[in-house]
């Protein structure tokens, strides 16, 4: 038996050291708004990437006299972007899909995209590279997972659902529109560990004809939050915007109370109203 010197002794703890830091970077989660809307920087198993970047000028839904909207806050600019891999998109939509803002950020970041996203960007940017995220299975992409949950419905307005994997098997569901998760849908999900659930909180209804429930609002967080049992849980898609058009004639928004819910504290709500970077623990 050779008994290790105090060297010896000092450069194993130091090395344990390094150990658990490392493994806790790797599976660091941490969050940063791009806007008050919903664009995000996520870093998630040392992996950064961006979420449906709105980062320029208006948002148009089809034709201005039927809704154009604009951030009351101004984004972060696009020279100013935390360094990242790649780009997410989960919806077709312009407050998602922002063309004019995708069309700044460098061609040579590859996308990944739901399928009507996908669509959308593939006829924008026939030669960037894009990848579609299939519905209902795994699509491996830049050290990640995605699975696209897409809703029972088939007319427009159609809101998807992204999971986001990591090689821990723990996930980030991400539903800016909220989401009604089918029996097949929960049960394809069931043994990942979802580490936080990014959703809107606002009730914006506008006619049937038109869309009906655009963002379902408390109820169906709380829905979420009991489905998926998240270790936390922020809003996204909330932003009180100016508006001008039908859509905005003819809605109607009741916004969250944010105090009420950091206060109940039932759905370990993180409240990230800046664009500072937050970790989630």
């Amino acid at each position: 038996f050779k008994q290790k010197t105090a060297y010896e002794i000092s450069a194993c703890l130091v090395g344990s050291e390094m150990c658990i830091r490392d493994r806790y970077y790797i599976n660091m989660l941490s969050v940063k708004r791009l806007n008050l809307d919903s664009s995000w920087s996520i870093d998630f198993n040392s992996v950064n990437f961006i979420v449906d970047p709105w980062l320029v000028g208006s948002e148009i839904d089809g034709f201005k006299w039927l809704n154009e909207a604009w951030h009351i806050k101004d984004p972060v600019k696009i020279e100013d972007l935390p360094e990242f891999k790649f780009l997410m998109i989960s919806q077709n939509y312009e407050d998602h899909c922002h063309i004019e803002t995708l069309k700044k950020i460098s061609d040579k970041k590859p996308i990944i995209a739901t399928e009507l996203a996908y669509k959308k960007i593939l006829k924008q940017f026939p030669n960037r590279e894009i990848t579609l995220m299939e519905e209902n299975k795994k699509t491996t992409f830049e050290k990640l997972e995605f699975i696209s949950l897409r809703p029972d419905k088939i007319l427009d307005p159609i809101y998807f659902a992204v999971v986001i994997i990591n090689n821990k098997n723990e996930a980030i569901f991400y539903a800016p529109h909220g989401f009604v998760l089918s029996d097949e849908q929960l049960e394809l999900i069931k043994d990942i560990n979802i580490s936080l659930l990014i959703t809107t909180f606002t009730h914006f209804k506008i006619p049937k004809i038109m869309g009906g429930d655009v963002n379902p609002g408390m109820e169906n967080v709380y829905e979420l939050y009991k489905q998926l049992s998240p270790k936390k849980t922020i809003n996204t898609h909330d932003e009180e915007k100016k508006a001008k058009g039908l859509v905005s004639a003819l809605a109607k928004i009741k916004y969250a109370d944010y105090d009420k819910i950091e206060s109940n504290n039932d759905i370990n709500f993180i409240r990230i109203d800046n664009y500072i970077k937050t970790t989630i623990s």
